[in-house]
């Protein structure tokens, strides 16, 4: 294997825009948590086929004397929202890696990156205002740099696209984007489909907001003829009570980086979270994968039990995709230090 000589400005600029990032929140009043890495189930974010497995030994039921499954954290979600109910905190962050078992090998994915997760006491405007603002406090990280010192954190001549950064972001429903693309309904929007709909709202980072409800009774019934990544999406998800087919959810897309967040505001009653996690598309593809996967949310479950929960939203900003952003680096192996994918393990 080729070694891999970090490079120092990388490294400077990285550690600049998560500070940043990091600073912004805590002004905003958010406090820090570290979270589970090494969990169940309860750790998998969106597509469970990515999950990476964990065994010890070759056991892979090492854990609570063979009761669960155990897996690399993809996200720390739920562990933030536990935190938020009764006697809790209302504004909690949390930094890690997200693990994915991305078969792509590609200027893209990352088999493990850096994520910031939010969650709090909200509403989904709030959410999609929290987004712009991080978003737009680390735009402001790297224009306020000194021009001459700009070279030492590998930034490019031309920052124009973040000297036009906007401080709020065009909203798409999904199903108008779809409209817009030409596409049918349960698509699921391609790398190249998002540069088109960046290029129609100002060229700037864009909302795709209000996805499909996995678990309505007419969204089901679509679902069984369009077997598409949107079929697996997470599943606690709170219906938008003016169209009960469509989720308050939002995934944010930036120019160059693509896709760099995923947020809704979440479920938070027990009874709710218990009959939308069991019945959704998401809850039978890990079923299959693992028979006792509904040991692996007992924990939250529990916690929702003793310590009732209150409306609430959240997201998580994956880093390296903001970093091709800010930097307009198309290829997300040049914006983080040593970068894995399925060839490259250090």
């Amino acid at each position: 294997m080729e070694f891999y000589t970090p490079n120092v400005k990388t490294i400077r600029f990285g550690d600049r825009v998560v500070q940043a990032g990091e600073a912004h929140l805590r002004n905003r009043g958010f406090l820090r948590v570290t979270v589970p890495r090494i969990v169940p189930a309860s750790g998998a974010c969106e597509n469970v086929d990515t999950l990476f497995e964990i065994s010890v030994a070759g056991n892979p039921r090492w854990f609570q004397g063979g009761q669960k499954q155990a897996y690399f954290a993809q996200t720390g979600q739920l562990y933030l929202e536990s935190l938020l109910g009764e006697g809790g905190l209302p504004k909690l962050y949390c930094v890690g890696p997200s693990a994915r078992a991305e078969t792509a090998v590609d200027t893209r994915h990352l088999t493990e990156f850096e994520m910031i997760e939010i969650e709090f006491r909200g509403s989904f405007p709030e959410l999609l205002q929290e987004i712009e603002l991080f978003i737009g406090s680390l735009v402001q990280a790297v224009l306020t740099l000194p021009p001459a010192e700009r070279v030492e954190y590998n930034l490019p001549a031309d920052l124009s696209h973040l000297e036009k950064h906007p401080k709020e972001f065009p909203k798409i429903k999904y199903k108008d984007a779809l409209h817009e693309l030409g596409l049918p309904w349960g698509s699921d929007i391609s790398s190249k489909q998002e540069k088109f709909l960046i290029a129609n709202h100002g060229g700037g980072p864009i909302l795709i907001t209000h996805y499909p409800n996995p678990m309505s009774d007419r969204m089901q019934l679509l679902f069984e003829h369009k077997v598409q990544d949107l079929a697996i999406k997470f599943f606690n998800m709170i219906p938008d009570p003016e169209d009960p087919d469509y989720v308050l959810s939002c995934d944010c897309i930036v120019p160059t980086g693509g896709e760099c967040v995923g947020s809704a505001a979440r479920v938070h009653t027990a009874e709710e979270f218990r009959q939308r996690l069991f019945s959704s598309p998401m809850f039978k593809r890990l079923k299959e994968k693992d028979p006792l996967a509904e040991q692996g949310f007992s924990w939250y479950l529990g916690m929702l039990e003793k310590f009732p929960s209150v409306p609430h939203a959240g997201c998580g900003f994956g880093m390296s995709r903001i970093f091709q952003y800010l930097l307009g680096e198309p290829d997300i192996t040049k914006v983080v230090v040593l970068p894995s994918n399925r060839e490259r393990l250090y």
